[in-house]
């Protein structure tokens, strides 16, 4: 008997500890299925989308598995979206059909998926809702409110227990019929050039507005004759045409009465002599 410190024991202590986490960490799903060639084309849509490494990846798994008949639905569907169906066909937790038998109840069991776990799951699309009353078979449904997507359990095909159980379900649980598109970040929009406000109209004055330059100049014929005419400005009266007329007019009695004076002057001076 060695003692407990010994090196040997130490030793074989931790090799038991590590083949025993070995073995837990252990699963191959496609090697699993690989045994059943009713499930080829679900073997091979699990190892397209990535899932299989996933679930390999696990200590404690049920896979939905549906046959080769029952996935039409992927057909059209993108990469992500054939990935997250998939990924709802994985539950985070064992069940058997032993498990199955002693678990019924009234109401439906909310189970954990894989896809819940990637954190892009949206309004429930990552749970499954369980109805086991035990008087008809389990239903499994996605938990996505009013989505009608349900499918029976038809039998189990391959079990390990505690570790990974694979069940066959009747049909698809195509939740990417439901499923709200994955949120994308919005792209911030280049900033907006802000105007400045445009100024406010000057108010109305009351006072009498003084007249400009222009205004001065641009005056009416009646106002021109009731200005007073300068040296340099001609009035309308004096370049009227009757005007002229007017002043020869005018003349001829100043030249007369001329005249008339030289004349009286003359005789005046003849009188003297």
């Amino acid at each position: 008997m060695f003692p407990m410190s010994s090196p040997a024991v130490a030793f074989s202590l931790s090799l038991l500890f590590l083949l025993l986490a070995a073995a837990a960490a252990n699963l191959d799903i496609g090697k699993t299925l690989s045994g059943y060639s009713d499930f080829s084309d679900f073997s091979s849509m699990l190892n397209e989308t990535g899932v299989a490494d996933q679930i390999n990846s696990l200590q404690t798994v049920t896979v939905l598995a549906v046959s080769n008949g029952n996935l039409g639905a992927l057909s059209g569907l993108s990469s992500e979206d054939k990935k997250m169906v998939m990924s709802v066909h994985v539950v985070l937790d064992y069940y058997d059909e032993t498990k199955l038998n002693k678990s019924h109840s009234k109401h439906a069991k909310i189970l954990t998926t894989l896809y819940q776990e990637t954190g892009k799951a949206r309004k429930q699309v990552g749970f499954l809702n369980m109805t086991n009353t035990g008087k008809s078979p389990v239903v499994f449904a996605s938990a996505v409110p009013n989505s009608h997507i349900e499918a029976r359990l038809v039998k189990e095909v391959s079990t390990k227990p505690y570790d990974l159980s694979v069940l066959q379900i009747s049909n698809l649980l195509n939740v990417a019929s439901v499923s709200p598109a994955p949120y994308v970040a919005p792209v911030a929009s280049p900033p907006r050039k802000v105007l400045a406000p445009a100024p406010a109209p000057a108010p109305a004055s009351t006072s009498t507005p003084t007249p400009s330059l222009a205004d001065e100049e641009d005056v009416s014929p009646a106002s021109s004759k009731t200005k007073p005419s300068t040296g340099s400005e001609p009035t309308a009266a004096a370049d009227a045409p009757g005007s002229e007329q007017k002043s020869s007019a005018a003349s001829v009695p100043c030249l007369a009465s001329t005249i008339l004076m030289i004349s009286t002057w003359a005789w005046f001076l003849l009188t003297m002599i």
